[in-house]
C-alpha cells in the first residue's frame, strides 16, 4: 500500500511539473539574416573555395539555400601583403555549376604555404566588410597505410556490398594535433554536356547529352562526408583504422579515390566537431539551436553582429588509392547513366577544365 501511494505522489507531481514547463526558447538576440561562412584554404595547390550563404532569423522557416550572398568581393591576404581573389560568376570560376552567389571559387589553383598566415575578408553589397583572425597551416603527418575490408549488405539494397575505407597514421609527439580526413571519387566520363528542350511553361520536353570529344576525369566529392580525431589519448602513437569513406559495390571498375588528411587548429577542431554533433541532433531539449555556431569571422564595425562559419587554413597530405572491386560475387548492381530519357546525339563537347573537371589522367589511375 505504501508503495501504491508513492506512485501515486510521483504521478502527481510529474503531471503538475510537466503542465508547469514552457516551452524553451533560446532568445537568440538576431531577427536579421546572419552571414554564414564556409572556407577552407589549403597547401594543396587546387581551386580554393570559399561558401557565403545568409541564415534564416531564428523561429523561421526559411530555407538558408534560398538566401544566397551574390557578387560579395571575396579574398584572402597573406602577411606578406598577396591577395588572392575570389569570384561566384560563371565565366571567371570555371563553369561552376550553380547559380550565382554561394560558391566563391579562386579563379586559378592556389595553395597556401607553412609559416605563413592568411586572413579572409568579405564585403556584401550592402557595404558590411568582415575579416576572420589571422590563421597559419599547422604541419600535418602522412597517410601510412589504407585497408579495404569488403561487407555485403543484406535486402532490399541498392547495392548488394560496399567497401570500407580506413588508414592508419603516426601521431607526432611534439604537438597537440588535430584532424580532419575528407574524400572524393574521380570517374571518366563519356559525356560532357547535357542540354535540353523546353515547351510551354517551361517544362523540358527533351534532354540531350554530347559525349566528350577527348578523355575527360570529373571529381565528385561528398562535401558532408567528413572524419574528426584529435590526439588527446594516442599522442606520439598511431591512429589505426581510423574510417574515412565507404565506397559502393554498384560497378565491377576499379573505384579511384583520393583521400585527403588536414591538420587543425584546435578551434577549428572544436568547430567542426560541434557541427558533426550537431547532426547528430535528436530534437531534445539541450539540443544545440541548429545553424548558431560561431566561428572566427566579425563585422569589422559591428562587432555585436552575429556571424556564423569559419574560415580554416590546413595542411594536406593526399593520397590515392584505387578500390579494386572486381570480385565474382555477389554481382553489383550496374546503373548507366544517361540510360532511362535522355537522348545521345552524334556531336562531341570539349572537356572543359573546371575545379571538378580535367582532361589530365589523374596519377595512378587505372579505368
Amino acid at each position: 500500500m505504501k508503495i501504491f501511494n508513492k506512485n501515486i505522489i510521483f504521478l502527481f507531481l510529474a503531471t503538475l511539473l510537466v503542465a508547469c514547463v514552457d516551452i524553451y526558447d533560446p532568445k537568440l538576440t538576431s531577427d536579421k539574416l546572419r552571414l554564414v561562412v564556409e572556407a577552407q584554404f589549403t597547401t594543396k595547390l587546387d581551386y580554393q573555395y570559399v561558401y557565403l550563404t545568409y541564415d534564416a532569423p531564428y523561429n523561421s522557416e526559411g530555407n538558408n539555400f534560398k538566401n544566397l550572398v551574390n557578387r560579395a568581393k571575396v579574398k584572402i591576404t597573406d602577411d606578406q601583403g598577396k591577395v588572392f581573389e575570389f569570384y561566384d560568376e560563371i565565366e571567371p570560376n570555371n563553369q561552376i555549376k550553380t547559380r550565382e552567389g554561394y560558391n566563391y571559387r579562386s579563379v586559378n589553383k592556389i595553395k597556401a604555404e607553412l609559416g605563413r598566415k592568411y586572413k579572409l575578408t568579405v564585403e556584401v553589397l550592402d557595404g558590411r566588410k568582415y575579416e576572420s583572425s589571422l590563421e597559419s597551416p599547422v604541419p600535418v603527418t602522412k597517410i601510412d597505410k589504407v585497408n579495404i575490408e569488403f561487407r555485403e549488405l543484406g535486402r532490399p539494397s541498392k547495392v548488394v556490398g560496399e567497401f570500407l575505407v580506413s588508414i592508419d597514421t603516426k601521431d607526432s609527439p611534439a604537438s597537440k594535433d588535430f584532424y580532419k580526413w575528407d574524400t572524393y571519387h574521380v570517374k571518366q566520363i563519356n559525356y560532357c554536356r547535357e542540354w535540353y528542350i523546353f515547351g510551354q511553361g517551361g517544362a523540358v520536353t527533351e534532354s540531350y547529352v554530347d559525349k566528350c570529344c577527348e578523355p575527360c576525369y570529373e571529381k565528385v566529392k561528398f562535401d558532408d562526408a567528413f572524419q574528426l580525431a584529435n590526439d588527446r589519448l594516442i599522442n606520439g602513437n598511431s591512429i589505426i583504422r581510423q574510417h574515412v569513406a565507404t565506397v559502393p559495390f554498384d560497378n565491377n571498375t576499379p573505384y579511384y579515390m583520393v583521400i585527403n588528411q588536414y591538420s587543425l587548429t584546435e578551434a577549428a577542431y572544436k568547430f567542426w566537431n560541434a557541427i558533426k554533433e550537431q547532426s547528430k541532433n535528436s530534437g531534445g531539449l539541450f539540443d544545440a539551436t541548429p545553424k548558431s555556431i560561431r566561428g572566427n569571422m566579425k563585422n569589422v564595425n559591428d562587432p555585436t553582429e552575429e556571424v556564423l562559419g569559419i574560415f580554416y587554413v590546413s595542411d594536406v597530405f593526399e593520397h590515392q588509392i584505387n578500390v579494386e572491386r572486381n570480385r565474382s560475387t555477389p554481382k553489383p548492381v550496374i546503373v548507366e547513366p544517361y540510360s532511362l530519357g535522355w537522348i545521345k546525339t552524334t556531336q562531341c563537347f570539349p572537356c572543359q577544365e573546371s575545379f571538378n573537371r580535367t582532361k589530365i589522367k589523374p596519377a595512378g589511375f587505372l579505368f
